[in-house]
């Protein structure tokens, strides 16, 4: 057994894991208890960050900065994409909308004065963060910040793909899901739900960590796409607990 289990760290090590966390919504206490709770390694594992890092939650400027420092870092390993919280901080900066203010974006406009050095730094952080892309692929999934239309190429997709509803989504098919993507789940967040939802050809991985709707159950997930379960971070109790989102 002891064979068999040097033999399988061996492999994990060679090969990694593929891990994923979405709407992350400046809650970086619980990124770094869900990143340890797992085990994260940064030279093996790769990190697939699904949108959404800033906003609501107390440390949105931590959040930017460790990411962008791990994606420096490992940019082979490490992927983040962006959301739509990402597209009204830009409309705001752009001077065509104040929305982002009342959608969380004044905590984290608070969390920036308050966390970044100087300009500099503000500006380096937030040129990285506003410049993200908005779809990933690799051989096994297709990862997007809330979903995509199967009608269109898959890096050809209109920006209104980051606001885009779970009615909307999932009123597609899972075959056309799956032929669109050439039969590779999409992984996804935006659209807060209670467990890691799978059905065949979505993954939805927002488990509502800012949701100001349900504070008492709101969660961060870092979702294991190898091994099939994930870690959970209750935002209300700082408790970290294990589950399973891999249907049989």
């Amino acid at each position: 057994m002891r064979i068999q289990a040097e033999a399988e760290g061996a492999d994990r090590v060679e090969k990694g894991r593929k891990l994923f966390v979405t709407d992350i919504h400046g809650e970086y206490r619980g990124l770094i208890e869900l990143l340890r709770e797992m085990d994260y390694d940064a030279f093996s594992d790769r990190l697939t960050v699904g949108g959404d890092l800033i906003d609501r939650g107390p440390d949105s400027a931590l959040v930017v900065r460790y990411l962008r420092t791990l994606h420096r870092m490992h940019p082979e390993r490490v992927t983040v994409l962006t959301g739509n919280h990402e597209e009204m901080l830009k409309w705001y900066r752009a001077d065509k909308t104040d929305m982002w203010l009342i959608h969380g974006g004044a905590e984290a406009l608070a969390s920036f004065e308050r966390t970044f050095e100087d300009e500099a730094e503000s500006r380096e952080n937030l040129n990285w963060l506003l410049t993200l892309p908005m779809v990933a692929e690799d051989e096994e999934y297709v990862y997007t910040h809330a979903g995509f239309a199967p009608d269109r190429p898959l890096h050809e997709q209109s920006r209104d793909i980051l606001w885009m509803s779970e009615k909307e989504f999932y009123a597609y098919p899972c075959d056309t899901i799956l032929r669109a993507t050439g039969g590779r789940p999409v992984v996804h967040g935006h659209t807060p739900c209670e467990f890691i939802c799978f059905d065949g050809a979505r993954l939805n991985c927002d488990l509502g960590s800012q949701t100001y709707a349900i504070r008492e159950s709101r969660a961060l997930a870092l979702v294991d796409l190898t091994g099939g379960d994930y870690a959970l971070y209750n935002c209300a109790s700082a408790e970290v607990t294990r589950r399973t989102w891999r249907k049989g």
